[in-house]
C-alpha cells in the first residue's frame, strides 16, 4: 500500500470524536513507553516527577497554587520588599540556618539548583549510591501520595536529613525511601502532571 492510501485511510480513521481518542490513546502509549525507556536508563521507577510543592521555591507563596500558605515570608521569615531574583537576599533570610549545620553561602551556591525549584518545574530523576549534601533527592513519606522533593543537607549512613528551601524546619528519611536525585530542570512541564493528578486525584 502506497504512503498516499496509507495517509488516507489513516485521515478516515483518524475524523471526528473517534480521531480525537485515536490520538489521547497514542499521546498515552508514546508517555508510557518513553516513561519506561526512562526509568530503564536511569534505573529509577520514578524517572520524572513534577514539582507539586512549594517548599523548594526561593520566594514567597504568592502564586495561586500556594497561595493559601505563608504569604508574606520566606523559610519562615517575615519578608517586606523581598526581591525573588537576588540570591544574596535569600541568603540573608535563610543562611543563618544552613551556616549552623556548616554549609557557606559560596558552599549553597555550588549546589544543584541552588536557586531552587518551583510548582510546574519537570525534574528528571538519577537513581544511583552516589549522594552528597546539596543533592535535591526524590523520597517517599507516609503522608504524601506523591514524592517529596527536598534538598540534602546532612547524610549519617543511609539516614538522609534534608529540607525544603523555602521550609522553616528539616525533615528525614532512610535510603530505602528514596527514587533518586534530580539531574535535569525542565520549567512548566510538571503543570501537565499537576493538573492531570489535580483533575483525576491519580498520583
Amino acid at each position: 500500500m502506497k504512503y498516499r492510501e496509507l495517509r488516507k485511510k489513516w485521515d478516515e480513521y483518524t475524523e471526528g470524536w473517534f480521531g480525537t481518542l485515536v490520538y489521547l490513546f497514542l499521546g498515552f502509549v508514546i508517555a508510557y513507553s518513553f516513561n519506561l525507556f526512562l526509568g530503564y536508563a536511569l534505573n529509577t521507577e520514578t524517572p520524572v516527577v513534577a514539582v507539586f510543592s512549594c517548599s523548594m521555591e526561593h520566594n514567597t507563596y504568592n502564586n495561586w497554587f500556594c497561595s493559601s500558605l505563608r504569604s508574606d515570608e520566606v523559610c519562615g521569615k517575615s519578608v517586606d520588599g523581598y526581591d525573588t531574583t537576588n540570591f544574596d537576599n535569600y541568603w540573608k533570610l535563610c543562611g543563618s540556618w544552613y551556616e549552623s549545620q556548616n554549609i557557606s553561602e559560596e558552599e549553597f551556591k555550588s549546589f544543584t539548583f541552588s536557586d531552587g525549584l518551583e510548582v510546574g518545574d519537570m525534574i528528571i530523576v538519577l537513581n544511583t549510591n552516589d549522594f552528597k549534601v546539596g543533592d535535591i533527592a526524590i523520597f517517599d513519606t507516609d503522608i504524601r501520595k506523591y514524592p517529596i522533593i527536598h534538598r540534602i543537607y546532612s547524610i549519617n549512613g543511609n539516614n538522609f536529613l534534608t529540607k525544603g528551601d523555602n521550609n522553616a524546619s528539616p525533615d528525614s528519611f532512610t535510603k530505602t525511601k528514596i527514587h533518586g536525585k534530580a539531574v535535569l530542570k525542565i520549567p512548566l512541564l510538571g503543570w501537565v502532571k499537576i493538573l492531570f493528578t489535580e483533575v483525576t486525584g491519580i498520583a
